[in-house]
């Protein structure tokens, strides 16, 4: 689908934004059983640990059973990435030129911990926007407890009143 991907229904109605008029097509969008919890024992250690990391810290309840997959195309991506910069970092202590090898015939090439520290970055951008775990994707995850209100003395009211030589405890302005 192109386009913006739209708000699910549950997180309008934790933020109180939701519209039957404009969101009515949507009211009955399938919901995912089941929180996840361990991880897969086919997992080495260390991803293992990313894993039990990652569902530590995860935006609380967005995480489902449905999510196994992509959660573990992102703890593997972790680990590559993790894997591929202490290789490279090995390689650079005696290295001349950092972050380049000599290929056969001498002449110097990209190293190829760079290819597989670039693609494990990249997997996990993209998987972890799809979870929730980047600065970027959080907001769309937002629910109405994290969101300011009105009376918040810090929330864009209050400092636009303040700017306008009002106090931040002044009355908020009425809703149209």
């Amino acid at each position: 689908m192109r386009g913006r991907k739209p708000t699910p229904i549950s997180i309008l109605k934790t933020r109180g934004t939701l519209r039957k008029g404009r969101h009515g097509k949507r009211m009955h969008e399938p919901q995912a059983p089941g929180g996840l919890s361990g991880p897969p024992e086919w997992l080495t250690p260390s991803q293992q640990e990313i894993w039990r990391h990652a569902i530590a810290d995860a935006p609380a309840g967005v995480l489902k059973e449905i999510d196994q997959g992509v959660l573990t195309i992102w703890v593997t991506a972790v680990d590559q990435h993790r894997t591929a910069i202490l290789q490279q970092a090995k390689l650079d202590a005696d290295a001349k030129l950092p972050l380049l090898i000599k290929s056969r015939d001498g002449t110097a090439a990209a190293s190829p911990y760079i290819r597989v520290a670039t693609r494990a970055a990249d997997l996990m951008l993209r998987a972890g926007a799809e979870l929730g775990f980047t600065p970027a994707s959080r907001p769309r995850l937002a629910g109405a407890g994290a969101m300011p209100t009105a009376s918040d003395p810090n929330s864009p009211w209050a400092r636009l009143r303040i700017l306008q030589g009002g106090r931040a405890d002044d009355e908020p302005p009425a809703s149209a």
